[in-house]
């Protein structure tokens, strides 16, 4: 199965990198420049992800449960802005969407250097990456349990 220490400072290392080399580029957006080296770093955390996820790492999956929220937040909040106002639950929700945002979109914003899309469009992108590392976690989960050692 891995060791889950070992895997949690190589998936926090790389989430680190990943978060770095993409934060000025993801706050920046469209005047900063994409480069090649944000796209290798976000593909980078999505193999380590993967890898993670397929040696059923836990923390992986509370990881991508919380890239999840933070995209449908994001995306849904960023997408109705500028048509829901005085709402007190909707400011509330507003208030947290730039954290979400910058905590959980920034590390894979890298991948925007093929899309060259707006932020609410690079939410729903990783949206639909952490479905598919969360299928293949559960598919990993149930897979390896059927297999007696």
């Amino acid at each position: 199965m891995g060791n889950p220490k070992k895997c949690l400072i190589i998936l926090s290392s790389v989430y680190v990198l990943a978060f770095i080399v993409n934060l000025i580029p993801s706050i920046m957006f469209p005047d900063a420049t994409m480069l090649p080296i944000h796209a290798v770093t976000s593909g980078l955390l999505l193999v380590c992800m993967i890898g993670t996820c397929l040696l059923r790492n836990r923390v992986a999956k509370w990881l991508i449960m919380a890239i999840l929220f933070a995209s449908v937040t994001v995306f849904t909040l960023i997408s109705f802005e500028s048509y829901v106002y005085d709402i007190v639950l909707l400011d509330a929700l507003f208030a947290i969407q730039y954290p979400l945002y910058i905590l959980f979109v920034t590390p894979l914003f890298g991948f925007n250097y093929f899309l060259n899309a707006n932020p609410e469009y690079v939410a729903l992108l990783v949206f639909f990456i952490a479905i598919l590392l969360l299928v293949i976690h559960e598919l990993a989960v149930t897979r390896f349990d059927r297999v007696k050692l």
